[in-house]
C-alpha cells in the first residue's frame, strides 16, 4: 500500500471509539471484507454499514474488516482492507454495502483496482456479495458483478450465510452458490435466465437449476433483538458529534413515490426501554444522541422520550420529521439541543398532487409547524419537494411558489424577521416497488426549466433554492429501473472512465441511458425485479396507481391487521 495512504489510515484509525473487538486477519476460520463503495466518512455514516460489521464480528468463527472506495478526496490506487491492510482477494467473501444507484459505477472501480476480474463469471475466488436498501429493490444492474445479494435485512441472513459457507468454503463456486442459494432472502443470478423481445422488455424470466422462483426477502421481526446504532465512532464524519440510534424501521404512510415504505414493511419500532437505555450509552461518548427512522415524529413514545432527554439533559437530532405529528414536547427537545432549522417535507407543490402521492398533510399542517418552531426559537425553515411527479402541470408549480411566497410573508407576520426559508428540489425518479414503478421520468429539459422558474421567482423573494440535478438523477432512473443489459452499459460506462458525461456514449443491443430512465411500462410486462418477493403483489400496486389518479387517500399502516395491502397475513415474505 502507498505510503500516503498507510499514514491516512492511521490517522484515521487513532481517531476511532471502536464498541466491536479487534480481530487479527485470519484468526477464525472466515475472514469477511465489508465494503463501502463511497468515502470513509460517508460510509461511517451508515447505520446498516455499522450494523452487518457488528453482526459478524460478535461471531467467534468470523471477523469483518472494512474498506471504502476512498478515504477522502482522494481514491485509493489499489482497494485494501482498513484494519489489516491486506489486498481484498485475500479474504473468503467481499461483501458489499450499497445504498444509492450512483454508487454502482465505484463498485467496479473497487473490483478493478483490487485486481479482481469485474464480471462474476470469471471469478472462482473470493465470494463476492451484496446487500443494502438499492440492491433490495432490484439487484438485476449489479447482476454481472455478484455472486449473490442478499434481498432485504441482513442481520439475521448473514449469520447463515457464514454457517453455510464455512461448511461448504472448499468446494468449488457452484457447490457454494447451490448452497447459499437455499436460503431465504439469497439471490445468486447466475442461476436465472433473462430473456427479451424485440423492444428490449422482458420476455421471460426462468430458473437454470433446482433454487426458488422467486426470492423472498428477508425481515427483522423485533428491532430489541438486535443493536442498530454507532459501533464505532469518529469524527470524520457528518455525524462527528453524534451517537446515532435507530429508533425504528419502515413507515405505514403509503407515500406512493417511496420505495422504502413498501420493501421495509412491516413499519416496526424499538422499545421505549431499549432506546432509553442505548441514548444513555451513546451520550456517555457524544454530545448529542441522533435518533434514526423513516419518520420519527410517527414513533409512538417521541413524546415521552423527548421528555426524558429534557430531564437527563441529553441533547438529540432526528433524521427525519412530518408535519402532521410535529408536536410541543418533540420540538421543545429539538430547540433544548440546539436546533436552529425546522425541516419538514410537504414534497408536492398542490394539494392536488400530495393528494396523488398520499402525502397525508396540507397547508395548515406546514404553517402549524413553522408556528411551533418560532414558538420555541427555531427560525430557519427548511422545506423538501419533489417536481417532475406523474400528471404535474404549471398550475402546480405555481400553486407551489404562491405557496412559498405565502410561508415567507408569514414568518415575516409572525416576528421572524432573521429566519432563513429554503427550499431543497428534487427531480421525481419513479423507483421498482412502489406504485409509480411503471412511469417514466419527466426529461430533463422540462426539469431545468422548472428550476429555472423556481429560482427565478423565488430567489427575488429571498427564498433560497437548492437543487438536485437532473441529469444525475436520470441517471439514478435508469439504474434503479434498469434490467441485466444495464449492467453491461454500466460496465461500458466504466470502461470509459466512469463520468456522468460517458453515460451518454454507450448503448447495449440499441438501449442507452434514456431508454432506461424514461420509458413507460405497461401493467401486463414482466418487471425486472418481478422475481424479487417483498410480500406485496402486483395487483396491489396496481390498485395504488388508480387510487393516485383519483387522489384517493389510503389510510397508514397500523398495528391492526387490515386488508389494504396484506402483508401483516403474509408476514411480508419474512418466515
Amino acid at each position: 500500500m502507498p505510503w500516503e495512504d498507510t499514514k491516512k489510515i492511521k490517522e484515521l484509525a487513532e481517531e476511532e471509539i471502536s464498541f466491536v473487538p479487534f480481530k487479527n486477519f485470519k484468526s477464525v476460520p472466515t475472514n469477511v471484507v465489508l465494503i463501502y463503495p463511497n468515502s470513509y466518512s460517508l460510509g461511517m455514516s451508515n447505520l446498516g454499514f455499522h450494523s452487518i460489521y457488528s453482526q459478524i464480528n460478535s461471531r467467534e468463527d468470523s471477523l469483518c474488516h472494512r474498506a471504502f472506495a476512498s478515504l477522502g478526496d482522494n481514491d485509493f490506487s489499489k482497494i485494501r482492507a482498513f484494519e489489516s491492510g491486506q489486498p481484498l482477494d485475500v479474504y473468503d467473501i467481499i461483501a458489499f454495502s450499497i445504498s444509492f444507484e450512483l454508487d454502482y459505477i465505484n463498485v467496479l472501480k473497487i473490483l478493478d483496482r483490487s485486481g479482481l476480474p469485474v464480471l462474476a463469471k470469471d471469478r472462482e475466488r473470493p465470494l463476492v456479495i451484496a446487500g443494502g436498501p438499492s440492491v433490495t429493490f432490484n439487484p438485476e444492474p449489479l447482476a454481472p458483478f455478484f455472486d449473490a445479494f442478499v434481498i432485504g435485512e441482513g442481520e439475521e441472513v448473514i449469520h447463515e450465510i457464514i454457517e453455510t459457507f464455512a461448511n461448504i468454503k472448499y468446494r468449488s463456486k457452484q457447490e457454494i452458490l447451490e448452497g447459499l442459494s437455499a436460503l431465504q432472502g439469497v439471490y445468486v443470478p447466475a442461476f436465472y435466465k433473462v430473456e427479451y423481445d424485440g423492444k428490449g422488455r422482458v420476455s421471460e424470466f426462468s430458473v437454470k437449476t433446482e433454487v426458488p422462483a422467486r426470492i423472498r426477502k428477508r425481515w427483522i421481526k423485533r428491532l430489541d433483538d438486535i443493536k442498530t446504532e454507532s459501533v464505532i465512532l469518529t469524527p470524520n464524519t457528518e455525524f462527528k458529534d453524534m451517537f446515532l440510534l435507530e429508533v425504528s424501521r419502515g413507515c405505514g404512510r403509503n407515500c406512493r413515490f417511496c420505495m422504502a415504505g413498501y420493501c421495509y414493511r412491516v413499519p416496526r419500532e424499538r422499545s421505549l426501554g431499549c432506546v432509553l437505555e442505548r441514548a444513555e450509552f451513546g451520550s456517555k461518548y457524544k454530545k448529542k444522541i441522533g435518533l434514526v427512522g423513516a419518520a420519527i415524529s410517527d414513533y409512538s413514545h417521541i413524546d415521552e422520550i423527548s421528555e426524558k432527554f429534557i430531564k437527563k439533559q441529553i441533547k438529540f437530532s432526528v433524521s427525519s420529521l412530518r408535519a402532521d405529528t410535529l408536536r410541543e414536547p418533540l420540538m421543545e427537545g429539538l430547540a433544548r439541543s440546539g436546533h436552529r432549522t425546522l425541516t419538514i417535507a410537504p414534497e408536492a407543490g398542490s394539494q392536488r398532487l400530495r393528494n396523488l402521492i398520499n402525502k397525508g398533510i396540507d397547508e395548515s399542517h406546514v404553517i402549524n409547524s413553522i408556528n411551533l418552531a418560532y414558538k420555541y426559537g427555531i427560525c430557519n425553515i427548511k422545506l423538501y419537494y419533489i417536481i417532475g411527479l406523474p400528471t404535474e402541470t404549471d398550475g402546480d408549480i405555481d400553486e407551489m411558489i404562491d405557496f412559498l411566497i405565502k410561508i415567507k410573508d408569514f414568518m415575516k407576520k409572525m416576528g421572524n424577521k432573521t429566519g432563513n426559508l429554503s427550499i431543497s428540489v428534487n427531480p421525481f425518479i419513479p423507483k421498482p416497488w412502489t406504485p409509480f414503478q411503471w412511469v417514466g421520468m419527466e426529461s430533463t429539459d422540462i426539469l431545468n426549466k422548472k428550476i429555472s422558474r423556481l429560482e427565478n421567482a423565488l430567489k427575488p423573494r429571498g427564498i433560497r433554492v437548492l437543487s438536485e440535478s437532473p441529469r444525475l438523477s436520470e441517471i439514478q432512473a435508469a439504474l434503479a429501473r434498469g434490467d441485466r443489459l444495464m449492467g453491461f452499459l454500466l460496465y461500458e460506462v466504466y470502461k470509459l472512465g466512469g463520468k456522468t458525461s460517458s453515460y451518454k456514449k454507450v448503448e447495449i443491443e440499441g438501449k442507452n441511458l434514456e431508454h432506461y430512465a424514461h420509458r413507460s411500462l405497461d401493467f401486463e410486462d414482466i418487471l425486472p425485479w418481478d422475481h424479487m418477493d417483498i410480500g406485496l403483489k402486483k395487483e396491489y400496486f396496481i390498485n395504488e396507481y388508480k387510487r393516485a389518479l383519483q387522489g384517493k387517500f389510503t389510510r397508514r399502516c397500523t398495528d391492526e391487521i387490515c386488508s389494504t395491502c396484506s402483508i401483516c397475513q403474509h408476514k411480508g415474505g419474512g418466515e
